[in-house]
């Protein structure tokens, strides 16, 4: 599953790292984390809607097919 680290998502919804380490346990996220932790990019999604923003709901079926899709068709080594 896709990741992201709290402050470089902070600084996508313009808020200070530690808020958003305040609303983790709102999504769900129970561990003990700090600024340069990594969330799942389900809970990413639900703090983007706390904070407004609109985002499509993450399908990690279809975000894994496409990431191996363009994996495959990068050339591999030098020629």
């Amino acid at each position: 599953m896709k990741k992201i680290r709290i402050n470089e998502l902070a600084r996508e919804l313009e808020v200070k790292a530690h808020e958003i380490l305040e609303r983790l346990p709102e999504v769900g996220v129970t561990e003990k984390k700090t600024h340069s932790s990594s969330i799942d990019e389900d809970a990413a999604i639900r703090l983007r809607r706390l904070y407004g923003h609109d985002v499509p709901d993450y399908v990690p079926e279809e975000a894994e097919a496409a990431e191996a899709g363009r994996r495959e068709a990068e050339p591999v080594g030098g020629a």
